[in-house]
């Protein structure tokens, strides 16, 4: 169970732009208790409850930023550049209809 609720937490920092060991991080130097059951049932039925979580782990650790949000071409543009150095190419492929 603890794996899925790690999955869980993951999934919903992934949505805010913070990774789940910076999220811990920062609930850490904030003394916020929590256990994971607790921030995983947050996650899924209290988005803005966690979401304000986020946000205290965020300015309690400095390696939370703020996602920088894209939007139309940018955004597949950046999509597409992450996908392509994950696979170690340096050039991008359209396709027009």
């Amino acid at each position: 169970m603890r794996s899925l609720w790690i999955e869980r937490i993951n999934a919903g920092t992934r949505l805010h732009g913070v990774n789940y060991g910076n999220f811990m991080h920062g609930l850490m130097k904030e003394n916020i208790q929590l256990n994971r059951k607790v921030l995983s049932e947050l996650s899924m039925h209290e988005p803005y409850s966690f979401k304000a979580l986020v946000d205290v782990s965020r300015s309690a650790f400095p390696g939370n930023r703020a996602p920088v949000k894209k939007e139309g071409l940018a955004a597949i543009l950046s999509f597409l550049k992450r996908l392509d150095e994950k696979r170690g190419r340096t050039y991008y492929c359209f396709y027009y209809y």
